[in-house]
């Protein structure tokens, strides 16, 4: 059986936070791993747990990255082609555009679709055009 993981659950899982919830969410993943059991984490689980670890548990961009490559890389848990991509970028806490603007980009870009923005960065990216209010959209 597969199991999407909502965040409160997958946070539980990296921080050990609240330690009671924590533990038993631990041992029970763990358990149903053994028997077979798969836990996948959405792109957007990635990005709530993501913005989570920063803000309530005052995790560095670079140790909430190393955090969910981590649990990207588990035997029993798995997130999408191109969220494994983003997580292997190398120096990917420092990268422009970041983590979740290239999660949002990929899922797009893996279904051949223009993403637009309004950020600068995305001109980095391909199939995305950028719109700022000095210019016409510009893409690559």
């Amino acid at each position: 059986m597969t199991y999407g993981c909502d965040t409160s659950f997958l946070m539980r899982i990296l921080t050990n936070h609240p330690q009671p919830l924590a533990a038993k969410v631990i041992a029970e993943a763990y358990r149903r791993v053994l028997d077979g059991h798969v836990f996948e984490i959405s792109d957007l689980t990635l990005s709530e747990a993501y913005y989570s670890l920063q803000a309530s548990y005052g995790v560095s961009k670079t140790d909430a990255l190393m955090l969910l490559k981590r649990i990207s890389e588990a035997t029993g848990f798995v997130v999408s082609g191109h969220a494994k991509n983003t997580l292997a970028l190398p120096n990917i806490a420092k990268v422009s555009p970041g983590f979740v603007d290239r999660l949002i980009h990929g899922e797009y870009f893996a279904e051949a679709r223009t993403t637009v923005a309004c950020e600068k960065s995305f001109r980095r990216l391909p199939l995305a055009e950028v719109f700022t209010v000095d210019r016409k959209p510009r893409g690559q």
